[in-house]
């Protein structure tokens, strides 16, 4: 095929030297076959991936090669028909496997004068792919890793979460944190805006500098100004000769959280407000303003849009302050996070006095489905009181608080059907059930658990039978 290209001599001689040393030099094996099918080149590389010999081939035509079953099919035959490319593997009888893709060649008139194909080595493109997926792999394994540090690392922040809820949460938090934007964290009470605020403050370029809480709703209109923005010595009765400092000086170069916003007066709010655009301070008493550079952080369990309606909030003031408003979701809304809150907190306190208490997964049941009104400050809180009154190794249900139960209750209870148990009388069942069923285990006989409860063994097996209690589970 190639000699019948036609080429000017001398010149055009050295053209085709080079296009056949072109191929000759080409990773991917090469063979070309004329219109009629017959090989009429193929190149090193095309030897070495098949293990079919040049000498065996060349010349000879594609389908009487197919027919000895050098190879299981003929993508050049195939092109030579239908005129379009294909790509296929071929199993070749030397036992190796390549993939070829096969184009027709075409004269400057459209004519199909034969067919070019690429072969590869598949045994290299499988290695390539292992390769690729093992690289894969280890990157998420480092991924996971790095992920594991990180939840340890927020673990010694005071930040346990598992939910997406919260993962986006704290990504954006994160992202807040490399600017000096005001952010203003909202979320019900407990929730731990707080914790969320030391973290973008620690995660910012400011975290070598202060971290100045205020807390609005403890300051008195009337010492708000002293207070936050300092006074000079003797600027009023009572002042300290020494003057004071402010606490928005005392937070230059850093953050300053203004916890509990919504509760500041309505009269304080314009001192605030243009301390937060000017970024300066008047002291009391003083005759000059003091520059400042504070990054603000605000936090609230109140509405403050709806506050600015009622007339309780001033309009620009939350303006200024929204400009990154982070919603800390509640703890009902992120029922993921709260097995791990709790052995989180559980945790420390073993540590603490050298215990090795646990929740039985009835317990962890109950507590994940439990409401939550106080968030995370209500978890922790009774975390604690289920590690103090604790007997043994294991918090089970009779320690649980009977507000915690009764929501239990109430939520496993469902009525669909017009004979079922109203629903005080069914808490009430539950109830028995329970105290029986620790009674039972505390007692190594029937007759001992009755006498606790102060009934006849008879009526105490009744109640068994009644509950479906299993005695041979306790």
């Amino acid at each position: 095929m190639l000699a019948s290209l036609e080429i000017d001599e001398p010149e055009d001689t050295r053209i085709k030297d080079l296009l056949v040393a072109a191929l000759q030099a080409s990773s991917d094996g090469i063979l070309v076959c004329d219109e009629k099918g017959n090989i009429v080149y193929v190149n090193h590389a095309y030897e070495c991936t098949t293990g079919l010999r040049r000498d065996d081939i060349v010349g000879e035509n594609l389908k009487i090669l197919l027919d000895k079953k050098l190879f299981n099919v003929a993508a050049s035959l195939s092109v030579l028909e239908n005129q379009k490319p294909i790509s296929i593997i071929h199993q070749y009888f030397t036992g190796k496997s390549a993939l070829t893709t096969a184009n027709p060649i075409v004269d400057t008139y459209g004519n199909l004068m034969g067919v070019v194909c690429n072969t590869r080595n598949i045994s290299e493109l499988v290695n390539l792919r292992k390769e690729l997926e093992e690289t894969k792999e280890l990157t998420q394994k480092y991924s996971d890793e790095l992920q594991k540090y990180r939840q340890e690392q927020l673990k010694c922040e005071g930040l346990i979460y598992k939910s997406q809820a919260m993962t986006d949460t704290l990504k954006f938090a994160s992202k807040a944190a490399n600017f000096d934007s005001t952010v203003l964290i909202t979320g019900e009470s407990g929730t731990g805006k707080e914790v969320l605020a030391k973290f973008i403050h620690q995660h910012s370029l400011r975290k070598d500098g202060p971290f100045i809480k205020v807390n609005c709703s403890a300051i008195p209109a009337e010492l708000f100004e002293s207070e936050l923005f300092g006074y000079a010595p003797g600027s009023f009765t009572g002042a300290s000769s020494q003057g004071k400092t402010g606490m928005f000086e005392l937070a230059d170069g850093g953050t300053i959280l203004l916890d509990e916003i919504g509760e500041l007066d309505l009269s304080v709010q314009p001192k605030l407000l243009r301390v937060l655009q000017e970024m300066e301070v008047h002291p009391v008493g003083a005759e000059k303003t003091v520059k400042i550079d504070v990054r603000v952080l605000a936090a609230t369990n109140v509405n403050l849009a709806e506050e600015v309606k009622k007339g309780n909030f001033r309009e620009d003031l939350f303006f200024r302050l929204n400009v990154l408003p982070i919603k800390i979701p509640p703890l009902r809304d992120r029922k993921e996070d709260i097995p791990e809150m709790a052995d989180y907190f559980l945790e420390k306190l073993n540590k603490k006095y050298k215990r090795t208490i646990v929740l039985t997964p009835e317990v962890e049941k109950i507590l994940t489905n439990y409401s939550w009104p106080g968030n995370v400050r209500e978890l922790e809180n009774l975390i604690e009181y289920l590690f103090i009154v604790n007997p043994s190794d294991q918090i089970t249900i009779e320690q649980l608080p009977s507000w915690v139960l009764t929501e239990h209750v109430m939520e496993e209870y469902a009525c669909e059907t017009e004979d079922c148990i109203p629903r005080l009388n069914y808490m009430l069942d539950m109830y028995e059930k329970n105290i029986i069923t620790v009674a039972l285990r505390k007692h190594n006989s029937i007759k001992e658990t009755a006498e606790t409860l102060d009934i006849h063994p008879s009526t105490l097996f009744r109640k068994i039978k009644k509950h479906n209690i299993d005695t041979d589970l306790l």
